[in-house]
């Protein structure tokens, strides 16, 4: 009998999947340089959560390892990133590129290796380019750019806006986006200009821009360029309102542009409040507690897909790429930023986005969609 049990046993043993115990995800995002601190704190936020999640055990026994790579807020460097990833069989999905040109260089190599991702490039034309293995789980950038643009028409009474641009992926769009819907709602864009990347001297621009006189500047760049712009723009005497995205949504804009030039400037982005709900500021407490700082601006959205992931894991079939893209598409998750879904192409089913300005030294909230 006992020879009858071990073979019974043995084959039930061949016949059971192999489950792995442990999975581990790929972070790729700027966490050195010029935009070091929106890379690094996204990151933070994914990590406290996750490790809450291995403090108990995993997900159904399963426990989360994380390889965080730099990749510099270049697509170069990004696609290495990406490819590392995809060589690497233990990454089963990947917590990619916080820029929308880097993910445009690297979405292709993901889609490639069939590894599924949750990319944060808002750009909108990268979710309309087939990928079956990618979701977007921010806002892109038609909302960034809707409630500035109503800000400035509806409270501000602006007429005209002059739209400049660094020529980016990202820059370039939104700052096309925001220029449409001023003229969509009644305003007139009376001039477009591009800088390049690197320059740091934008007298030229500022000079034509004075003699036009607009109601509204929107900049379409990052940091440092945002506040080096809003700087010399005081500085030469430049009157408007300047409008920035969600890179001068950090207390750098302040402080290096100098706190008296950026009064009433305002900041598109897709993070509330820190006591927006309860669930955030509990959030922000954890935050602090272990990191000895305040949230960035993204923190919040690296913790929810921390919960998008614990999602993820408990509804897959199995642990491979292929199984967790899958569950991924459909994840059903109830987040501290409220209940996330995607649609067929990746979006969030509902993405807000909120509009803050510079009063003081500190962001205060003016809007939100």
């Amino acid at each position: 009998m006992k020879i009858v049990a071990a073979l019974i046993l043995s084959t039930a043993m061949l016949a059971s999947p192999v489950i792995a115990k442990d999975v581990t995800i790929g972070l790729a995002g700027p966490i050195t340089g010029a935009q070091a601190y929106f890379g690094t704190t996204w990151h933070n936020g994914f990590k406290l959560y996750i490790d809450k999640l291995n403090a108990v055990g995993g997900v159904n026994g399963v426990k989360i390892n994380i390889e965080q790579e730099d990749d510099q807020a270049d697509p170069r460097q990004g696609t290495l990133v990406a490819q590392k990833f995809c060589d690497d069989d233990a990454v089963v999905l990947g917590l990619v590129n916080f820029n929308s040109g880097v993910a445009q260089s690297t979405l292709p190599i993901y889609e490639d290796c069939a590894l599924p991702t949750m990319s944060f490039g808002s750009n909108p034309s990268l979710t309309q380019q087939g990928y079956k293995f990618m979701v977007r789980p921010v806002s892109n950038d038609f909302a960034g750019a809707l409630l500035p643009a109503e800000y400035a028409l509806q409270k501000l009474h602006a007429k005209t806006a002059v739209i400049v641009n660094d020529k980016q992926v990202f820059g370039q769009g939104i700052s096309e986006i925001f220029g449409k819907n001023f003229a969509d709602g009644g305003g007139k864009v009376i001039d477009t200009l591009s800088v390049a990347p690197t320059d740091v001297d934008f007298s030229a621009v500022l000079a034509q821009i004075k003699t036009k006189n607009p109601d509204i500047i929107y900049f379409g760049a990052v940091m440092p360029q945002l506040a080096l712009f809003a700087k010399q723009m005081r500085e030469q005497g430049v009157k408007a309102t300047l409008m920035v995205p969600d890179g001068g949504y950090t207390p750098e804009f302040i402080s290096q542009a100098g706190q008296a030039n950026v009064q009433g400037a305002t900041v598109a982005v897709a993070a509330p409040p820190l006591d927006a709900t309860p669930a955030i500021a509990d959030f922000a407490a954890q935050y602090k507690a272990k990191y000895g700082q305040d949230a960035g601006p993204y923190s919040i959205y690296g913790y929810a897909q921390g919960q998008i992931l614990e999602a993820v894991l408990k509804t897959t079939k199995s642990l491979t790429r292929k199984d967790i893209n899958a569950a991924l598409h459909n994840v059903k998750a109830d987040t501290a930023i409220g209940h996330l879904e995607f649609d067929a192409k990746g979006e969030l089913k509902v993405a807000p986005s909120y509009l803050y300005k510079v009063e003081g030294d500190k962001f205060t909230l003016i809007g939100t969609k």
